[in-house]
């Protein structure tokens, strides 16, 4: 039948079927399924390329009006004609959605704890907190957010600073906890780049303003042999003259 907007208000489903399929006579391949709830929505059927059958919800009667249902079924007949698999097409998109949506689930918070648990539980415990404590304070601001979309310029920022702080072991070590909790990410397929990569454990540290004296040395030496075992023989060893 001709299908007019009239017409599709009237359609009904029959009684004990779950749908009812109404073809266009005007557009081929646009039908609308009716269901026993009384939705109405209008779907492409169209043979493709390889010969199978496909079926695509174009959209729901209400949301979409009758002409604009003919214009998508003609635009998608065209792109299938082309050689488009449009049933492929579909699949990945909705494929791209699951992983869009399992991206967002795992935040950094959420992958500091999995890393934690699964990753650090046999660690001392003091090593342990550390790590966890070091990469929820230094990236505050980032916890909540997924941790995919933390960049290694928002990294070197917030170790800059530290390091403007004067915390440069800090920021070493964050470094370290960072790039170590990352690497165990993308190893089980969590996440696919590590922004920790490239930046050095040592980031920042302070070199010695000085080292001893010959007198300085002679001091301690002086000093460690009026002291017992093992500390005098242990402070002779270390300062041991070459």
């Amino acid at each position: 039948m001709k299908l007019t907007e009239r017409a599709i208000a009237s359609l009904t489903c029959p009684p004990g079927k779950r749908d009812r399929m109404v073809f266009d006579a005007e557009c081929p391949g646009l039908g609308v399924r009716i269901t026993d709830k009384g939705t109405r929505t209008f779907i492409m059927q169209r043979t493709d390329p390889a010969g199978r059958k496909v079926r695509i919800a174009v959209g729901v009667w209400g949301g979409i009006t009758l002409d604009q249902a003919r214009s998508a079924v003609r635009a998608q007949a065209g792109r299938m004609a082309a050689g488009t698999d449009l049933k492929a097409e579909r699949a990945q998109a909705r494929a791209e959605v699951v992983a869009a949506k399992a991206e967002a689930a795992l935040t950094l918070d959420k992958l500091v704890g999995d890393w934690g648990d699964l990753h650090l539980a046999n660690r001392r415990p003091r090593y342990r907190a550390e790590a966890e404590r070091a990469l929820r304070v230094g990236f505050a601001a980032h916890l909540k957010k997924p941790a995919a979309s933390l960049t290694k310029q928002a990294v070197v920022g917030i170790l800059d600073d530290m390091l403007r702080a004067g915390s440069s072991a800090m920021a070493g070590r964050t470094v370290a906890y960072g790039r170590a909790c990352y690497a165990w990410a993308t190893k089980r397929a969590k996440l696919d780049g590590n922004p920790f990569l490239g930046l050095p454990v040592a980031t920042g540290t302070t070199p010695r303003e000085r080292v001893l004296t010959d007198q300085e040395i002679g001091a301690i030496w002086n000093a460690a042999l009026g002291m017992a075992e093992p500390w005098g023989p242990f402070i002779r060893v270390l300062y041991q003259p070459p």
